[in-house]
């Protein structure tokens, strides 16, 4: 059953990815097919995906090494 995610419309504005810095927005369904996941969050330009689990917005940062 997929959850709510309808708060988080009101705060995408204000979400940017914390590699980038770029802003965030819903990725499409091909875009969530494509990652094999059922939501996600995506930056402008495609290059970061992050995915929703159960509800939430798991936005953390690549780690380099």
């Amino acid at each position: 059953m997929p959850t709510d995610t309808s708060w988080l419309d009101d705060f995408l504005p204000l979400m940017r990815c914390p590699d980038t810095h770029q802003p965030l927005r819903h990725a499409t369904q091909e875009e969530c097919v494509k990652w094999g996941v059922s939501a996600a969050l995506t930056t402008e330009d495609g290059s970061q995906q992050f995915t929703i689990d159960d509800g939430i917005p798991i936005l953390l940062p690549r780690i380099s090494r």
